[in-house]
């Protein structure tokens, strides 16, 4: 099912400050409202420490680095979508090394539009990488859930010499009555054991 339509922040990473101020201008222009700035690769860590950022645009070189293999770390440790801007002269080395990342590099100078376009692309993937992290972060707690409730019906039936079936009922009835889930009723089993 689509989502709502929702404002994502951006964190634009440029060693001149002008660029920066452009780029943060343009980005609010394209209706980006939550833009920061960070002036290096170090500030930009330490930022990205601290609050989640669902767009980054890396405009290298920068004073302490290239880029390239933050660009590459940042797309590979989170969900956000990583746009690498570089000189046109190593654009195809540095795509090479960083599109298997997930990371979308343009060549500088770019026009208005292809950054936007891009920008968009990058948005675009970071919502779906988004939404395919809450699938799998659903299907993570139904596991954890299902292993509680197994290991609450071992204890049933090894404690209380049941069968399987009916500590299985057991659990779901106590869950029914109590107006609890499986997993709360599981957890208060292995709890007193």
């Amino acid at each position: 099912m689509p989502q709502q339509k929702r404002d994502y922040s951006v964190l634009v990473v440029s060693g001149k400050e002008q660029s920066a101020r452009l780029l943060s201008a343009m980005l609010l222009s394209f209706g980006y409202r939550q833009c920061e700035t960070a002036a290096s690769l170090g500030e930009a860590k330490r930022k990205l420490l601290i609050s989640h950022y669902d767009i980054i645009i890396i405009d290298s070189p920068l004073p302490d680095g290239t880029g390239s293999d933050f660009a590459a770390d940042i797309a590979y440790e989170t969900a956000a979508g990583v746009l690498l801007m570089v000189r046109s002269e190593i654009y195809e080395r540095v795509c090479r090394s960083v599109e298997d990342y997930g990371v979308l590099t343009v060549p500088k100078p770019v026009e208005n539009r292809n950054l936007y376009a891009a920008v968009k692309l990058v948005t675009a993937a970071a919502a779906k990488l988004s939404s395919e992290e809450k699938k799998i972060q659903k299907l993570q707690d139904k596991l954890e859930e299902l292993k509680m409730v197994t290991r609450a019906k071992f204890i049933l039936i090894e404690k209380y010499r049941m069968t399987e079936a009916e500590a299985h009922r057991l659990i779901e009835k106590d869950a029914m009555d109590s107006r609890r889930s499986k997993a709360q009723v599981a957890k208060e089993i292995i709890n007193k054991e």
